[in-house]
């Protein structure tokens, strides 16, 4: 039997067009932190850190700025943590760190953290997802 509910069809749509964005915008995320690999990288400093609950985890928001040439910019990324007491911690000792940033020759402004860059120069406590 076909439902012919027009309420129906454009609910299933926006769950579609939902899924396909979703989707899309992770596997964006997906390669361009796998090409980031091969970008140069400078020393960034982290700005801010704050910590959430999200379901069952918890995830620490990081905002941390870095220069190239004479040129200023930011960026932010995750990192997660299975309870509340690490996810403090992580935002505790995050705050004031350096970092080590890679960004886009091409465009400066777009930037990525990958945790297998800091474990030299957070001690190997810098981890994440």
């Amino acid at each position: 039997m076909i439902n012919h509910d027009p309420i129906f069809w454009a609910g299933l749509a926006r769950d579609a067009v939902a899924f396909a964005i979703a989707t899309g915008t992770g596997l964006l995320v997906w390669l361009r932190k796998r090409s980031a690999r091969h970008w140069p990288f400078t020393v960034g400093k982290v700005e801010s850190a704050s910590n959430f609950q999200d379901g069952p985890v918890w995830r620490t928001d990081i905002a941390y700025s870095y220069s190239i040439g004479n040129e200023f910019y930011a960026g932010e990324f995750q990192q997660r943590s299975s309870n509340e007491q690490k996810s403090t911690e992580q935002e505790l000792r995050s705050k004031g760190q350096s970092i080590r940033v890679r960004y886009s020759p091409r465009n400066p402004q777009i930037s990525v953290v990958r945790i297998e860059d800091q474990a030299d120069l957070l001690g190997g406590e810098f981890t994440g997802h």
